[in-house]
């Protein structure tokens, strides 16, 4: 029987599709294909280029008077700066003073230039260096980025590190510098929070008094007791003690025009509790009363014992006698308890219905409440030991 033979078709070796392939790429290469080149429109003839609409952001993290100084530097070195340069359009300088540079949320300035970049009024924003922009990386990078997607992107330019974002490799740069900025700010924080725990410690701490009434710090740094003021802690501290509630005692004083601490014309019940809660006017003073969660919030939270608190017995003279001030904490809680009972709900029998004669039972009522619910349902058939029998044993059943 004679064989078949079969040829089999060879397949181009794997190195030989390559070759056609390249070949190809080639071929199209050569190719010549008119293009019709659309000029952009600053490219094109008769086009008058508008002036670059640029700004200028400064600020200043204290109040002090170096620092003034530096601010209104700034103001004037930009103003001059940037209209010397005939291309350029001056919008304005935008400058925040005494202002942190770790949160974007009370920078009125900045807000309100970011706002004016949003509306298409500024094409360019010049500032110093990163850290005068934002110490917060991620506010840093979020608003950049914010800024160049935007229909007209808006740059920054940053004179220190010379920098132009809307430069491809910016980010970058910027990313490294926010980076180090915010690392900065989180040890100064770090420093001063350590510097206030040792004077604590030592008796020696800074107690601020701008938002006290009837205290002042002299030239050697002792508290030393306004009058004027003073007379206004003690009217408040008897009114108190005679009856008066603090809604009360905000009413007369905001009708009597005496201005708060701060020269607000309008007194609140808070600014009134805080200052019958305050153990200053008594001479004493406790530190951390506060504590901030982070540098970047500058959100504060009561120090319920997350830290510790450093009490200082006699710091100052007292305008209210420590007795006084003890009846007072007193008056508070109690009238802060009367309140609350007056919240809870009151026992209430249901009268119709398959449940008439029955009520729902709170563990939280006393003997008077219960009293209240014989007065409250004369027409209950069962005997009044009877009932009271079954509410205890309700009562016992709920507290296993």
């Amino acid at each position: 029987m004679e064989k078949i033979k079969l040829k089999r078709t060879q397949q181009p070796r794997p190195s030989s599709r390559k070759q056609q392939r390249n070949e190809k790429i080639r071929e199209r290469l050569n190719e010549h294909i008119e293009v019709q080149v659309i000029p952009a429109l600053a490219d094109r003839d008769g086009y008058e280029k508008r002036k670059q609409r640029v700004c200028a952001y400064c600020r200043v993290s204290t109040d002090m008077d170096t620092q003034a100084l530096s601010y209104e530097l700034q103001v004037q070195n930009y103003t001059e700066y940037i209209t010397s340069n005939e291309e350029w359009e001056f919008v304005g300088v935008y400058a925040d003073r005494g202002i942190s540079g770790t949160s974007l949320k009370h920078r009125d300035d900045f807000n309100r230039m970011i706002a004016d970049c949003r509306a298409g009024k500024i094409d360019l924003i010049i500032t110093k260096a990163v850290t005068r922009f934002a110490r917060n990386v991620l506010d840093c990078i979020s608003t950049i980025r914010m800024l160049k997607q935007l229909e007209h992107p808006v740059g920054v330019f940053f004179e220190t590190e010379r920098i132009n974002t809307l430069d491809t490799t910016s980010e970058t740069y910027l990313g490294l510098i926010s980076l180090f900025a915010q690392g900065e700010s989180e040890s100064k924080s770090e420093s001063l929070k350590w510097s206030y725990i040792r004077r604590w410690k030592r008796g020696t701490g800074i107690y601020p008094t701008w938002s006290l009434l009837g205290y002042e710090v002299d030239e050697e740094g002792h508290w030393v007791i306004v009058e004027d003021e003073a007379e206004l802690v003690r009217i408040i501290y008897d009114m108190y003690l005679n009856g008066y509630s603090s809604p009360q005692i905000a009413d007369v004083l905001t009708k009597s025009g005496v201005p708060t601490a701060t020269n607000l014309t309008t007194w609140s019940c808070g600014a009134v509790l805080g200052i019958l809660r305050n153990e200053k006017y008594c001479g004493d003073v406790l530190c951390q009363k506060t504590i901030a969660m982070d540098i970047f919030s500058h959100k504060s939270i009561k120090n319920t014992g997350q830290k510790p608190q450093y009490f200082i017995e006699g710091h100052h003279p007292a305008i209210i006698e420590k007795d006084d001030w003890l009846r007072v904490q007193q008056l508070i809680k109690e009238r802060f308890y009367c309140r609350q009972r007056k919240r809870r709900s009151k026992p209430r029998i249901v009268l119709k219905g398959c449940l008439a004669g029955f009520t729902m039972i709170d563990l939280s009522w006393d003997e008077d409440d219960i009293a209240h619910i014989f007065c409250a349902a004369p027409t209950a058939t069962a005997e009044p030991t009877a009932m009271a029998d079954h509410i205890q044993i309700i009562e016992i059943k709920g507290d296993k």
